[in-house]
């Protein structure tokens, strides 16, 4: 199993019933160990179980990827509008993010048959925001591999191992105007130094990820633990009301027994006063 077949575990992985995950996860590692592929199971086995908003946002991205597609381009166009230092550009497309997303969040409500909480549509505006912002979480996003609103799973022709994909070459910058040219440098430096941020702070997600789903599996084991005392339980109980009932059963035979033997006993006494009478004449 090669790295493009992890791709495809996650593809499948990722667009399965949330509540499915688990299981899946469990049994596409137990088919990578199969094909000797150790070190790719091992990467399956750290996927993270996707947020409720996640998992609507990877479904969306299946059911309308050309309004996701869309999102995440725009994301592009922004970026390249701030570069350009475009105020009406940057406006414009401001604009066009904020009826994309909640367009987006609208249909995704619709297609769960509005049954998401609030905390749930928060999460997913953050998601569709955080696409257009960062064009890692928006390629994550067209390719339906989300895990949180700040989280994604490797996809095809990613390195196994981690959720950050290689990073993209830069595009050549066009040349500023003379009087542009501090105001531009401050700006990519403050961009620099916020992405810098971004990768530190998806590092330490990633190992939360990582330990999140560690526990999710301890969690897992102890509900089926619980599931089989629980049934063990069950068996106990009907087997003491079954030994209950053989009791009440005995009981009733012993006070029977009791009552027979006490008439009996008043038969002996009435025998032997009737003897005792005979030989008195």
């Amino acid at each position: 199993m090669s790295g493009t077949e992890l791709g495809s575990a996650v593809q499948e992985l990722y667009a399965a019933p949330r509540e499915e995950f688990i299981a899946l996860r469990k049994e596409l590692a137990r088919r990578a160990r199969a094909a000797g592929a150790a070190q790719v199971a091992a990467e399956i086995d750290k996927l993270a179980k996707p947020t409720t908003a996640a998992w609507v946002a990877n479904q969306l991205a299946r059911t309308d990827p050309a309004e996701v597609t869309a999102l995440a381009e725009l994301g592009d166009a922004l970026r390249e509008a701030h570069e350009r230092l475009d105020g009406g550009q940057i406006r414009t497309l401001s604009q066009e993010r904020t009826e994309l997303v909640r367009t987006l969040v609208e249909r995704a409500t619709r297609h769960n048959g509005s049954a998401l909480s609030e905390s749930v549509l928060r999460e997913l505006e953050d998601v569709f925001t955080r696409a257009v912002a960062d064009p890692d979480a928006g390629r994550a996003l067209v390719a339906g591999c989300l895990t949180s609103a700040k989280g994604f799973a490797p996809m095809s022709g990613w390195p196994a191992g981690g959720d950050t994909p290689p990073a993209p070459k830069p595009k050549p910058k066009a040349t500023a105007k003379p009087a542009a040219t501090g105001a531009r440098d401050r700006a990519q430096q403050a961009l620099d130094e916020a992405r810098a941020a971004v990768k530190e702070a998806e590092a330490a997600r990633a190992e939360d990820e990582r330990s999140l789903a560690g526990a999710e599996s301890a969690a897992d084991e102890a509900a089926a633990e619980v599931r089989r005392l629980g049934e063990e339980l069950d068996a106990a109980e009907s087997r003491e009301k079954r030994a209950r009932g053989l009791v009440a059963m005995a009981r009733r035979s012993v006070k029977e027994a009791e009552r027979r033997a006490s008439q009996a006993w008043k038969q002996v006494q009435q025998a032997e006063a009737r003897l005792a009478a005979l030989d008195e004449k």
